[in-house]
């Protein structure tokens, strides 16, 4: 009986080691896994002010644009007509 209680001591020490390394090692898989979901989430939600911010920029640009076209044919009207004016003076 006594050599059972011995062997069981002995086998139970490595047995308990190797199923807390293999524990650990789940945990700290597990710990990285959350840091780079938490990771994911901040670049998801950084990219969606970046798509926002890029689509208002967008929009801005349109708007410039279409008023520079408007100055462009205003001035090209009023070229036209001290052009006329010139040549009647």
């Amino acid at each position: 009986m006594e050599l059972w209680v011995t062997l069981l001591g002995f086998l139970l020490a490595p047995v308990s080691g190797i199923v807390s390394y293999f524990a650990g090692l789940r945990k700290s898989k597990n710990d990285f896994l959350h840091e780079m979901q938490k990771s994911i989430n901040l670049l998801t939600s950084e990219n969606t002010k970046l798509v926002e911010r890029v689509m208002e920029l967008n929009t801005q640009m349109i708007a410039l644009r279409k008023e520079n076209e408007l100055l462009k044919s205003k001035i090209e009207k009023m070229s036209r007509k001290l052009e006329y004016l010139n040549k009647n003076v």
